[in-house]
């Protein structure tokens, strides 16, 4: 169980397990809410049981609980120093993190309309092709998400291409980010325990998130 003693200083830090909850699909949640609000936040954030309530728009209470299930979950810590929040432009810190999310190099982010945002590792037509693969995933996850999320009680949008042993060659991922749809494409296997793919979904709730 985390421990978030007040007397201590501590920061809040988003795990690449939080980052995945919070974009994992477009349900209210107050967990969720809460984790884009702290991927969303282009500055380090000091623990206090009053920020967490604040952030929440819950009384302390019921914040504490909810912090101490995100703990419980791994999908926050707290830590000494503070969490490093990528600066720049997104087009410029997009190509790195994204190498960091595949064994081979090779990943692209793509919108729903099927606008490249990076890739690394593919050629240009490799791009423009995977990017419009993602933007017809989007589509068909999104007419069928009763059926897929609701009926059958799939969690996720993630969808792969598997070789004959069930390995997967490429890994689609939708995120959601507020009302903006993004596809993670990635080749090989996927390195989503990476913090890179956490700094990744913050840099992308900073820019699109809309309160």
């Amino acid at each position: 169980m985390g421990d978030y003693n007040q007397d201590s200083i501590r920061y809040i830090a988003i795990t690449p397990s939080g980052a995945y909850f919070a974009t994992l699909n477009s349900t209210p949640d107050d967990a969720r809410a809460l984790l884009l609000q702290l991927l969303s936040t282009d500055f380090a954030l000091l623990y206090s049981l009053e920020l967490v309530a604040e952030l929440a728009d819950l009384d302390e209470t019921q914040a504490m609980g909810l912090f101490q299930q995100l703990l419980d979950r791994g999908f926050v810590a707290l830590t000494d120093a503070p969490p490093e929040i990528p600066r720049g432009p997104l087009e410029e810190l997009l190509p790195d993190m994204l190498k960091q999310l595949s064994d081979s190099g090779k990943s692209l982010l793509a919108d729903d309309q099927g606008f490249c945002l990076s890739s690394t590792g593919y050629s240009a037509e490799q791009s423009e092709t995977l990017a419009a693969l993602a933007a017809d995933l989007i589509s068909l996850q999104e007419r069928h998400k009763q059926v897929l999320n609701g009926e059958l009680g799939l969690a996720g949008d993630s969808w792969g291409i598997m070789n004959a042993v069930g390995q997967s060659q490429i890994g689609c991922w939708v995120l959601h980010i507020g009302h903006q749809r993004f596809c993670l494409v990635i080749s090989d296997m996927p390195r989503l325990n990476q913090q890179a793919f956490a700094a990744l979904l913050g840099c992308l709730a900073r820019r699109y998130l809309e309160y």
